[in-house]
């Protein structure tokens, strides 16, 4: 566990292994005149290695609670570093009205254990960073994480076969270095906001919000208001608007499919529908019941692959429903044909909008779909020269979806993966790069994000990246990263598919980073379940390898195992049918 002084100094990670008396390649032992020398250890002893993992939301919480079990009493120090006073990521930062997961709730939980305690089926970000947080104390993620400290560079040094790592302490104001073998960049897919590319933003003289950095302490009562954007954000927050402004006008420069309730025959047809106390107690008290519960509404998330095929019967039944869902909903005359969308059912991200349409037909609403021209000291100007007068502006605008690290990422050769990705993010499976050894991430490009459930996806990037560490820690391993082939025969398999799929129907859409066409970044080249299953086995042949020794066999040692070293069973392979 790391602890409070183990800051950039050459004793923070000194005892790597690389050169220690009993470490990978620490031995007097020669071989004749080749002068090769064997390791006076046990078969795989692993080596001391530092993993640091950046941000501490979801997937940096499962961290811990992964690194408890998969490295008992092993030589390994973890340090994540979260740049918010608070855990829990997405969630502590987005309080925006109407602020919710667009899931059931007990679809967005850990694997290993539910939540028998959700208020109700779809709940909001506070009772979600409630929950995140309380894990967070549970699995000791206190102990491992310094708050207000921000990575805002790593490099890899080839040398030492670590990630030279610059961390900013927020609160302090000053930097300092730290130094891992192995960098895990859990900051997310959506974590870097910002404002809308329109000339005279700063000229706008009445309150300026972004949906991802919310006041609080302002109130929309009986206020001119406007809304840029359609996406998610915009959809929660327009109906709880709304009821209490003077007039809205909602900007949508796209059409947007507003799906019904993700799992809805089976969570609630009412989002604000609250579970009882006994129904609550009562998947306390019977935790396979609860199990069940959780596997219906699991099961039903990962139950709609098929539909995201253009062609399928799924694809085309959901589009005629939402299509005539949709019609009855919005009740306003002309919206239904400036609304509702021609292409794919799902070719944007799905969103319930629970009250959005409604909202969209009330009388004090205007929904435009023209262009703004700029904005101005008293509103907004529109192409065609209207110009609204407004007291406040709602950029519910999204964030940078280029997918390259929010801070320097220089691998080898002195490579910048913002530069390596700056046209295209190629990645190998979501999870790494060519190029950048021992560097993992979580929701990289082509993660599973819109593809079935979530959260276990995110886990199973954690266990990847642990998996090559136990692998770099045991087998004697300076760097691994994968080999540009496996990468552009991925890219180009994922391309293959991704024409028959829904995200490439032509639509506007952040998957394709704000491009109507193009290539598909955003989710993976497949269901929830056909990325859990494959990488749950690394694909090592896929991987580059450099050693720390010139022979790659060191790490077998003295031909002993750590039985034998240790004691233990040594015919612990022998079974008997029957025998316990």
């Amino acid at each position: 566990m790391a602890n409070e002084n183990d800051h950039a100094t050459a004793e923070v990670n000194g005892s790597n292994g690389i050169n220690s008396s009993n470490g990978v390649n620490g031995s007097n032992a020669t071989n004749g005149a080749s002068g090769y020398q064997y390791s006076r250890q046990y078969l795989g002893k692993p080596r001391p290695i530092r993993i640091v993992v950046a941000g501490a939301g979801v997937s940096g919480i499962a961290a811990v609670k992964l690194f408890k079990e998969k490295f008992v009493g092993q030589p390994v120090d973890l340090q994540i570093y979260e740049k918010n006073p608070d855990v829990g990521g997405t969630w502590f930062e987005n309080r925006y009205p109407g602020c919710s997961c667009d899931v059931p709730a007990h679809s967005y939980t850990y694997s290993w254990e539910g939540n028998p305690r959700w208020s109700k089926p779809y709940v909001g970000s506070p009772e979600l960073f409630s929950y995140f947080k309380g894990r967070a104390k549970a699995y000791g993620v206190f102990d491992y994480t310094k708050l207000e400290h921000r990575v805002v560079g790593t490099t890899w040094d080839d040398k030492t076969g670590q990630w030279q790592i610059e961390v900013e302490d927020i609160k302090a104001g000053k930097k300092f270095l730290d130094k891992a073998e192995v960098f895990i960049n859990a900051c997310g897919f959506l974590n870097t906001w910002k404002w809308p590319d329109i000339p005279g933003l700063e000229t706008f003289k009445g309150h300026m919000a972004h949906s991802a950095r919310w006041d609080e302490s302002y109130s929309f009562n009986d206020k001119a208001v406007a809304v840029i954007g359609s996406g998610s954000s915009a959809i929660q927050i327009v109906p709880k608007i709304q009821p209490i402004a003077k007039s809205l006008i909602s900007f949508n420069r796209s059409k947007t499919w507003i799906s019904p309730e993700f799992a809805e025959d089976i969570a609630a047809s009412n989002r604000d529908e609250t579970f009882t106390e006994e129904q609550q107690a009562a998947w306390e008290k019977n935790p396979q019941e609860f199990l069940a519960y959780r596997k219906k509404i699991e099961g039903a998330m990962n139950n709609f692959f098929d539909m995201q095929f253009k062609d399928s019967e799924a694809q085309r039944v959901a589009f005629e429903v939402t299509t005539k869902r949709m019609r009855e909903r919005l009740t306003k005359e002309g919206l239904a044909e400036k609304l509702i969308p021609d292409f794919a059912f799902g070719c944007r991200r799905l969103t319930p909008g629970h009250g959005y349409l409604e909202a969209l037909s009330a009388d004090n609403v205007e929904v435009r779909t023209d262009h703004i021209a700029k904005i101005v000291p008293e509103g907004i100007e529109m192409v065609d020269g209207t110009v609204f007068k407004l007291d406040a502006i709602i950029c519910a605008t999204g964030f940078d979806t280029s997918f390259c690290p929010a801070f320097p990422v220089i691998g080898k050769h002195g490579k910048d993966l913002r530069d390596v990705w700056k046209e295209e993010p190629r990645s190998y499976l979501s999870v790494a790069a060519s190029g950048f050894p021992n560097y993992f991430l979580t929701s990289g490009p082509n993660f599973p994000l819109a593809n079935g459930s979530l959260v276990p996806c995110l886990e199973q990037c954690i266990s990847f990246a642990y998996a090559a560490a136990r692998k770099i820690q045991r087998e004697g391993i300076k760097g691994l990263s994968p080999r540009q082939e496996a990468v552009d025969e991925f890219q180009e398999h994922k391309d293959a598919l991704m024409k028959d799929l829904v995200w490439s129907s032509g639509c506007r859409s952040w998957y394709k980073n704000g491009k109507i066409d193009g290539k598909v970044w955003g989710p993976w080249c497949g269901s929830t379940l056909h990325f859990l299953e494959l990488m749950a086995e690394p694909r090592w042949e896929d991987f580059e390898i450099e050693y720390v020794s010139p022979n790659r066999f060191q790490y077998l040692g003295t031909g002993m195992t750590e039985i034998e070293e240790k004691g233990g069973d040594r015919a612990w392979y022998l079974a008997q049918p029957g025998a316990a």
